[in-house]
């Protein structure tokens, strides 16, 4: 049966291996194996053991219907088009929580990003865009949105998002990480197929690296900067508040005509789906189930889970103590 504490209890296993576990049997591994710790271990490793596997063993041990759960349900070509089009849309308005999250924390997004730039473009579109966008997708809009089917829409999104971001263990992927899976997790319950979210998800992901190798090629023509390492070093040490608020107005004068856009796009997609009673006060699943005890949503579960990603992000990148 499908419960909002299964699902939280789900969220919380995965932060507390990716948390306690995963830097030792990184760690281990390579001792184990002898091989070198490099940047695609660090991303490939835990896409495959602390996400892949936790996923598996859900389904052994719930026997849930992988299709239902996951909502591998197909995408009519309406819907692709509209998540591709929110997938390009909310780009500015994740750029803005980026750079104002980016006053408080580290962006350790960008020295993995041109650590691995080097790579073919085909394999940095597996490791960052391909592998997130489906494993990370089926945890926190597959199996813990499909936990929570007794719970109204904007409660759902909100701990979709929080999840979500949680799961990065750091505060900048935290901010823009929780802001996209409100919106994600908002476009799978009105598709009711998580292939819309995946969409969006490998797009955001995977022009990132795109751009990334343009950059690359421009350097080379240019031949101004080609030692990313250097480039990455100085931009870390001589960043500051005034340099990061710089970077804001361009994305926030986008967001401002991209956003009502989305909103747009959201309500066409609310009317093709017919997906209107979700956002009345009673929705389906409360008519049809009155006698349903309403879900706890706060359990001891989500609660830990906070209180370990708190603690993560206090202890590693506020106070330093890695």
């Amino acid at each position: 049966m499908n419960s909002t504490r299964r699902g939280n209890r789900f969220i919380f296993i995965l932060i507390s291996i990716m948390a306690f576990v995963g830097p030792f049997t990184i760690s281990y591994l390579a001792k184990i194996f002898n091989f070198k710790i490099t940047y695609v271990c660090s991303i490939l490793i835990p896409q495959l053991i602390f996400i892949v596997i936790p996923v598996i063993l859900y389904f052994i041990i719930t026997r849930e219907s992988i299709k239902e759960t996951l909502m591998l349900k197909k995408l009519d070509i309406i819907n692709i088009l509209i998540s591709i089009g929110i997938g390009l849309l909310i780009q500015p308005l994740l750029s803005v929580v980026n750079i104002l999250s980016q006053i408080f924390f580290e962006n350790q997004v960008s020295s993995t990003i041109f650590s691995i730039a080097d790579l073919p473009l085909w394999l940095l579109l597996i490791l960052v865009a391909v592998l997130p966008a489906i494993n990370e997708e089926f945890v926190t809009r597959g199996i813990l949105v499909s936990n929570y089917k007794n719970v109204n829409i904007y409660k759902t999104a909100l701990i979709s998002g929080l999840s979500f971001g949680m799961l990065h263990l750091n505060g900048n992927q935290f901010s823009y990480a929780f802001v996209m899976g409100i919106i994600l997790c908002l476009l799978v319950k009105i598709t009711g197929s998580i292939y819309s979210s995946m969409i969006i998800h490998f797009l955001i992901n995977g022009l990132q690296m795109v751009l990334v190798k343009v950059a690359m090629i421009l350097q080379e023509i240019f031949g101004q900067i080609t030692d990313f390492d250097d480039l990455l070093q100085e931009s870390i040490d001589s960043v500051g508040h005034e340099t990061i608020l710089s970077l804001l107005p361009g994305p926030l004068i986008l967001t401002l005509f991209t956003l009502p856009v989305v909103y747009l796009l959201f309500k066409v997609a609310v009317r093709h789906n017919n997906k209107q009673y979700l956002f009345t006060k009673n929705d389906v699943s409360e008519i049809e189930q009155p006698k349903i005890k309403k879900p706890k949503i706060f359990d001891i579960y989500l609660i830990l889970s906070i209180i370990i990603f708190v603690a993560y992000v206090v202890i590693y990148e506020i106070l330093k103590l890695r």
